[in-house]
């Protein structure tokens, strides 16, 4: 069966599909770009799937559903407007869906579903709203006329997907992960041969890898043979089917492994075949339960013409009863009834937050069907959010309790009740980011109703203004609203969707500087913090804040196709910062300069030379011309100082250009420079020969002997580097630039190129520590250079007026010679160093440090957190939170219950025990008067310690001992604490806040040191 069709756009726009294009990848992406979809049923979860999928650019997607849009519709499907009540929902959202992306050829698919199936217009058939038999009957006729077909369905808290690509649909990468690539420590002489790694190779067995520059017999026996399977031994450690018995070696070390993504071909069954025998992409025993229970729904559905209803416990008993049935004659196996009673009262339901979850993973399963990459689900997956019931689930009257009104709310008050629902529109919700994750949540909380009645509101803040490159999956913004704020546009969308929604859009930037704006009236009025971001220190900041004021905080990530939400409860879990990521690995300076054997090293090289050639270099010539000190202040820095001025020289002397063409002297100078003599100067220094102290080859391992360059004028990389240097150049120096190849080619031949000699006997750094310690001896004896070098500067009056432009790197604008220069400069570094170079798409993602980014995983994460908010709500129990983890590309979520913080005991005055977490306190309430001398008569008297220490923010204010502290304590001991803070701290104190927090450090009366939390001092209580 066909993945794609065939014609249709083969272009693909990197400035649109940019954070998409690192996930998917540009055959894939193509593959998407020829492919037709037919979407059977616009309900909520339908339109989600639409959204998607149209976002991800597909080339058509058919809207086939009728069906008249209801007012009840209107709570999860998003597009129905007051206006469309009573269209057809396909015709009422065609519209709205086309505007989110103007290549898709969104359109409604008129006619019957077999005629339009039949027609073969379309490569894959997407069914919504289908119950097992309909699924059925439309997944073979899709097999007869060569159509995928997959099926999803939110019921309630029931989410499934189904999935039949036919019977042979290959995959083209199962994982998306990076090959992975590893030093080779020995290979063994044996049959099979057995290779160590000289860390983690991270390969599982069934892997396949190719070998390079292994040395001696065996790499001419390795070297370039086909991929070949191996079976992992270790976590260093592998064997492959190779008889090495024969074989001898140079060495033990040296050469590459590198891992190789074959193709996989896959096979599916029908669904009739396979609805008794399933096959599960996860759990068993809960997949069997919600199997048998989804079978179960479309039985009772066929005998009684409707889904169970939420006010009918017969109807919910009956559903359990089937399920078993089911279960017992087909899955040989015991369900559990209660799960399936709770499930089956919600099955009428279609509600956001769900919608968000399967539309999330069901638009990923279209997608793997038509680029043919990562692993689909084979071939039944269902999701339950039983743990988000409320505890009265089980009312004994439950026709009153989840009785709706048929109005735009009616599922969510028919799942929750209407108590729920009515806590749910009075939540106060601080949303920081308004971007992928951000926009999802706007929608949700919209469609939930969250912040729709007096008392309720969401205050949104982000910085950011709308770029093209959003709009692939921040789907509240269009093309007119690029250079706008996030979070107005946002806003504005969100309401739209439901005008009773109470949203406050800001642009401030959360953190120490905006506690003004953030300050704890506003945080006391919250219930909750809800976080969109993509940066750490930003996620610490506000995880600091809500310990700070006992805050919930629910935190979702993304990226590429991995997805993670955290829930932070106060008093009951761990907080944001209790355990993190390790931080990146930085790249050792004497790697950078000498020893790069990695395309990631040769990038920060060149990131590093177009901060140095175009910001640098600028910024420090108008520091000289503007500031009259700037001499003054650059001999402070004797390692730096003679760089520094004989840059000035260059670029305010002989280098200074004066047209484009001296631009391109330079540029073609500067090739000479870096990579050619500096390469040349170094195997002077360290020759391939090169040995150790121990007679041990220098040049082995991850250390590769470069070679210099030649320029060659026919070589499209070397002219590639001239044009962008030229260009950068000419734009710091307020010229014109130019693209003519021919021009800048010829240019670079006239360039005069003077022939270098290199010094013998130079040393190289092998280390950072080396590297240190050169620089600090070349500082040395160099006041007669440093002088002649000031004295051969222009002076400052002679340049009045004159300025250069320092260039900040902007990676989004293809115009701009940035990516170009940084992705010529770091090629030309890889050939050097005979490291395989990368394309300039590759070289953005790493030199921008862009974060691969997918709509259907921003989909997933923000309805996963929108359902913990219902438990947040209804004030549920520890284990019925989630945190989750989730990777779209191989149908992997995960679930476990939020950790519990870590808790410290101290044994206080009479024995009694204090045992605090993070989220505890010293409570002390002595009010706004009290003295630093009766807070410390407190906590002798009350807890039997003393206080050695105290603390507001940076400021000390008591010491009890020290250089002194006799006499400062003298005056201290007497101030109220809000004198001693604004004396101190030089802080004022608003006296009308309820508290102050402050650091202690104490002791027991024997002087015993003590670790107590944070003192709350209550000024008004």
């Amino acid at each position: 069966m066909a993945s794609a069709q065939t014609g249709g756009r083969n272009d693909v726009d990197e400035g649109l599909y940019s954070r998409q294009l690192y996930v998917f990848g540009h055959e894939a992406q193509r593959r998407m770009q020829q492919s037709a979809v037919l979407l059977l049923g616009l309900n909520g979860l339908g339109v989600e799937i639409a959204k998607n999928i149209i976002l991800a650019g597909v080339k058509a997607v058919g809207l086939h559903d009728p069906t008249p849009c209801t007012e009840r519709d209107r709570g999860s499907q998003f597009y129905v407007k007051t206006e469309d009540v009573g269209k057809p929902c396909d015709k009422a959202c065609r519209d709205a869906l086309a505007e989110l992306n103007s290549y898709v050829n969104v359109h409604v698919a008129e006619g019957k579903v077999e005629d339009l199936i039949s027609s073969k217009k379309y490569s894959c058939v997407v069914a919504v709203g289908k119950m097992s038999k309909e699924r059925a009957s439309l997944n073979d006729l899709c097999r007869k006329c060569g159509m995928q077909f997959i099926a999803a369905d939110v019921h309630g808290l029931l989410g499934s997907i189904f999935v039949d690509l036919g019977p042979r649909h290959v995959v083209s990468d199962a994982d998306g992960e990076r090959p992975k690539r590893g030093l080779i420590k020995s290979i063994s002489s044996a049959s099979p041969a057995i290779v160590t790694t000289d860390s983690r190779h991270g390969l599982s067995t069934g892997d396949f890898v190719t070998f390079d520059e292994v040395k001696g017999e065996l790499g001419a026996h390795l070297n370039g043979i086909k991929a070949t399977e191996i079976k992992n031994l270790s976590p260093a450690s592998f064997s492959v089917d190779i008889d090495a018995t024969k074989l001898s070696q140079d060495s033990k070390g040296g050469g590459y492994f590198e891992q190789v993504k074959c193709p996989k071909e896959l096979k599916f069954q029908p669904l009739a075949q396979c609805n008794s025998s399933p096959k599960f992409s996860s759990d068993m025993g809960e997949m069997s339960t919600l199997h048998a229970l989804f079978n179960a729904l479309s039985d009772f559905k066929a005998q009684s013409g409707a889904l169970p209803s939420p006010k009918s416990k017969s109807d919910a008993e009956k559903v359990a009863d089937l399920a078993q049935k089911f279960a017992s004659s087909h899955l040989n196996a015991k369900i559990d009834a209660e799960v399936c009673k709770k499930l089956a009262r919600t099955a009428g339901a279609v509600i956001a937050p769900m919608a968000a979850v399967i539309g999330g993973i069901a638009g990923q399963e279209i997608l793997k069907a038509t680029s043919g990459k990562f692993t689909p689900i084979q071939q039944f997956y269902y999701f339950s959010a039983a743990k988000c019931l409320p505890s009265d689930a089980k009312s004994d009257d439950p026709a009153k309790t989840f009785a709706g009104s048929l109005d735009r709310y009616h599922d969510y008050v028919s799942i929750f009740g209407t108590s729920v629902q009515e806590r749910v529109a009075k939540l106060r919700i601080f949303l920081v980011g308004a971007g992928a994750i951000g926009c999802e949540m706007m929608k949700n909380f919209s469609l939930m109703g969250i912040a729709s009645s007096e008392g309720g509101v969401v205050t949104v803040t982000d910085m950011d203004a709308i770029e093209r490159s959003n709009l692939n999956r921040q789907f509240l913004f269009r093309p007119n609203d690029v250079g706008s704020l996030k979070s107005e546009i946002a806003a504005r969308e969100a309401k739209k969707m439901n005008p009773q929604f109470n949203v406050v859009h800001q642009s401030h930037r959360v953190g120490e500087d905006t506690e003004n704006i953030y300050n704890s009236t506003f945080w006391n009025g919250l219930s909750t913090v809800v976080t969109a971001l993509d940066n750490v220190q930003a996620r610490l900041y506000l995880d600091g804040r809500c310990i700070f004021f006992s805050k919930p905080m629910f935190d979702s990530g993304t990226l590429g196709t991995k997805g993670n939400t955290q829930v932070v409860l106060p008093k009951l879990t761990e907080s944001y910062g209790s355990s993190q990521d390790p931080p990146e690995e930085s790249i050792p300076l004497c790697t950078l300069h000498n020893f790069p054997h990695k395309i990631e090293h040769t990038i920060q090289w060149a990131r590093d030379k177009f901060e140095g050639l175009y910001k640098n270099v600028a910024t420090e010539v108008n520091g000289y011309i503007t500031n009259m000190e700037y001499l003054n202040k650059l001999a402070e820095d004797p390692v730096n100082e003679v760089k520094t001025l004989q840059l000035l020289n260059d670029n305010l002397g002989k280098d200074k250009p004066l047209s484009f063409e001296d631009c391109v002297h330079w540029a073609r100078r500067l090739f000479e420079t870096e990579f050619h003599n500096k390469i040349l100067q170094l195997i002077t220094a360290l020759p391939p020969d090169q040995v150790d102290s121990e007679g041990n080859p220098f040049w082995t391992g991850h250390k590769r002997p470069p070679t210099p360059l030649k320029f060659d004028k026919n070589n499209p990389l070397h002219i590639d580097f001239v044009i962008a240097a030229a260009n950068l150049r000419a734009r710091m120096y307020g010229l014109k630039g130019g693209s003519d190849r021919g021009l800048c080619t010829s240019e670079a031949e006239k360039t005069e190129i003077v022939p270098f000699a290199p010094i013998k006997g130079r040393k190289v750094a092998k280390t950072d520590e080396e590297m240190k310690a050169m620089m600090e001896l070349e500082s040395t004896g160099l006041d007669t250079k440093t002088l002649k070098l000031r004295e051969s500067l222009p002076a400052p009056s002679t340049l009045t007026g004159y300025r250069l432009e320092p260039i900040e790197f902007e990676k989004d604008d293809p115009t701009n010679f940035h990516i170009d220069f940084i992705t010529a400069c770091s090629n030309l570094r890889a050939v050097n160093y005979k490291i395989k170079t990368a394309t300039k798409h590759q070289t953005k993602q790493i030199a921008g440090k862009i974060i691969p980014a997918i709509a259907t995983t921003t989909a997933l994460v923000s309805g996963l957190v929108c359902l913990e908010l219902y438990k947040l709500v209804q004030s549920l129990p520890l284990d019925a939170f989630s945190n989750t983890y989730a990777n779209l590309a191989v149908a992997h979520i995960t679930a476990s219950e939020p950790f519990e913080p870590a808790f410290q005991t101290v044994e206080l005055k009479g024995g009694k025990k204090f045992k605090f977490s993070l989220w505890d306190r010293m409570e002390v309430k002595l009010g706004k008067n009290a003295t630093l001398q009766q807070l410390c008569d407190h906590f002798e008297s009350e807890y039997g310690l003393q206080i050695v220490m105290l603390s507001f923010g940076k400021a000390m204010l008591f010491m009890k001992f020290g250089f002194m502290a006799k006499k400062k304590n003298k005056t201290r001991m007497k101030l109220s604490i809000p004198e001693l803070v604004k004396t101190v701290a030089k802080v004022d104190v608003d006296t009308s806040e309820p508290f102050l927090m402050m650091e202690a450090m104490a002791t027991t009366m024997d002087d015993e040191d003590v670790e107590i939390p944070s003192v709350r001092f209550w000024m008004n209580f």
